[in-house]
């Protein structure tokens, strides 16, 4: 029945909350939230909803991106097609970049508040009062908060205290800004570490090391030749330490021969000043023996238009979407409809031309960052899957295949040197295994390790107690999962950048080569930090 009625704008005395929760019960007719909805509006004291505004809802209700000049008109479609869309989806969030956010959902909370729907904002609360925030029908937050959310749950010790539930809808108000613009700028959670003694024993080590033998400059750049990493005790394996240590060192190489005091930068009461890359501010402040700054490590972080696109409806409206349809197709997946007064939707090729500006903007984003931030994702996916993995203990056997898989990457690298191989077992454990035991053939020398490191197991599990082993197990490798992740992201940034530096052709299969080596080295390096903390950390009794 409420079907015919949105274009006659009357539906008397109904109750709209009774209406509401009939739709929300059963099957809806097309059109019938949205007729519900302008009543609300109206009930509300929203003023005239025009026509215009119930295209624009529409559109957004069937996944497009809505081009609509007016910033007023955008606010009611959004909130429109939000009522349609929390007919059967229990999370709608809604995504305004109109400041101040408090401001939009106090307007439009009436309105909900109509259809019986339970609108919220999301605060920078307690936990607890941002996760009562998700529990709501609708949800009006800033483009950032439920990015920093999705990375805190993340990074939460304890799973009651993750405060979102789903990405079901998202409704963003100047979408290309958010997804193109503003979402190159990532929201990051870190801590300040203080890495003065490090900075200076590097300042030290690449004192010998001579220009074009051990390393090159180009630029503001210094580069390590493999002379020079095998100087210094590197290499050029991608494990995150390795890639973080080079890093540091080729930091320190650029302080002492890139940049310049009174060209670069300047020293005024023992405090550096002048515009210099942070990495290699460390570096100067070290070369000029003054106070070394904190550096800032992250530890979690997410893009907001990669966060945004794992919603299972993303859409959106914007005064420019149609320039950038080409990019809002690429992706979020979505066609553009243009909106106007007095006029007909029209939608919007994806192919349409582009100012040269915006089209050369969108090439670089598109075609450049997509393909590195997409290997990123994965990355951060996997590795967040895997700490919850141990975080809720789902695998009552993860210490013995953890353990597996450390000894097994030893035998692969090693053998066939058996002293090597007796090294690094014996740095992780009490092995009575000698060298003779770990020389022949290859598949019976991994038996032989395999055997013995689990038996030191089961017997660091009898001293420990198995019930206190399992979770203190847990509760070192999510603690080494969150430092070596941290490694992971620099090691991520660096190899980017030198990847770009290189010969530019082919950089994208290259650096899909070596990102996906880095994350191997990265899980394997979480696996023997792991085991070599149960192994060797020092229990006191309680």
């Amino acid at each position: 029945m409420l079907a015919g009625v949105a274009e006659r704008g009357e539906l008397g005395d109904t109750d709209l909350r009774t209406a509401m929760a009939e739709l929300r019960s059963g099957h809806p007719a097309p059109g019938a939230a949205l007729a519900l909805a302008r009543e609300a509006a109206c009930r509300a004291g929203l003023g005239p909803v025009l026509p215009e505004h119930l295209a624009a809802a529409a559109a957004l209700c069937c996944g497009c991106v809505v081009d609509m000049k007016d910033g007023r008109g955008r606010s009611i479609a959004a909130a429109l097609a939000a009522c349609c869309y929390a007919v059967r989806h229990a999370d709608v969030h809604v995504i305004t970049r109109l400041p101040p956010e408090a401001a939009e959902f106090g307007r439009f909370a009436p309105m909900y508040e109509q259809l019986g729907l339970r609108a919220a904002l999301l605060t920078d609360g307690e936990w607890e009062v941002r996760k009562a925030a998700y529990t709501a029908d609708v949800v009006y937050s800033g483009t950032y908060e439920p990015c920093y959310d999705y990375v805190r749950d993340n990074l939460a010790w304890d799973p009651q205290e993750c405060v979102q539930r789903g990405r079901r809808v998202a409704i963003l108000d100047r979408i290309d800004d958010i997804l193109l613009r503003q979402g190159r700028a990532p929201a990051v959670i870190g801590d300040t570490v203080d890495e003065s003694a490090r900075c200076r024993e590097f300042q030290e080590q690449i004192r010998p090391l001579r220009r074009e033998v051990d390393f090159e400059v180009s630029g503001r750049l210094a580069r390590l030749t493999p002379r020079g990493l095998r100087r210094l005790g590197l290499d050029d394996v991608p494990a995150p330490s390795s890639l973080v240590r080079r890093r540091m060192a080729e930091a320190a190489l650029a302080a002492a021969h890139c940049f310049h005091r009174g060209e670069h930068y300047t020293v005024r009461d023992g405090v550096l000043a002048g515009q210099v890359p942070e990495g290699v501010r460390q570096a100067l402040e070290a070369k000029e023996g003054v106070a070394v700054t904190g550096v800032r490590h992250t530890l979690g972080e997410i893009l907001p238009w990669d966060y945004y696109r794992d919603y299972d409806t993303l859409v959106g409206l914007s005064p420019t979407a149609a320039v950038a349809a080409p990019a809002l197709d690429e992706l979020a997946g979505t066609a553009v409809v243009e909106v106007r007064n007095g006029a007909p939707p029209v939608l919007v090729g994806s192919n349409q031309a582009t100012d040269g500006t915006m089209s050369r903007f969108l090439r670089q984003w598109v075609a450049e960052m997509l393909e590195f931030t997409d290997v990123r994702r994965r990355h951060r996916e996997a590795m967040h899957d895997y700490r919850r993995t141990f975080l809720t203990g789902r695998d009552d056997d993860f210490a013995g295949r953890t353990l597996d898989s450390v000894v097994s990457g030893y035998v692969a690298a090693r053998h066939p040197d058996a002293h090597g191989l007796h090294q690094d077992l014996s740095e992780l454990y009490a092995t009575p295994l000698t060298e003779d035991d770990l020389t022949g053939e290859k598949e019976q020398v991994l038996a032989r390790v395999h055997a013995d490191a689990r038996a030191a197991l089961e017997r660091r599990w009898r001293d420990l107690g198995a019930e206190f082993a399992a979770d203190l197990a847990r509760r070192v490798t999510v603690i080494v999962i969150d430092r070596v992740w941290g490694e992971h992201l620099i090691a991520l940034d660096y190899l980017s950048c030198r990847l770009t530096e290189d010969d530019p052709r082919d950089v994208r299969a290259r650096y899909h080569r070596r990102a996906a080596a880095l994350y191997d080295a990265t899980v394997h390096q979480i696996h023997e930090h792991a085991m070599g903390y149960l192994f060797n950390l020092h229990v006191q009794d309680q």
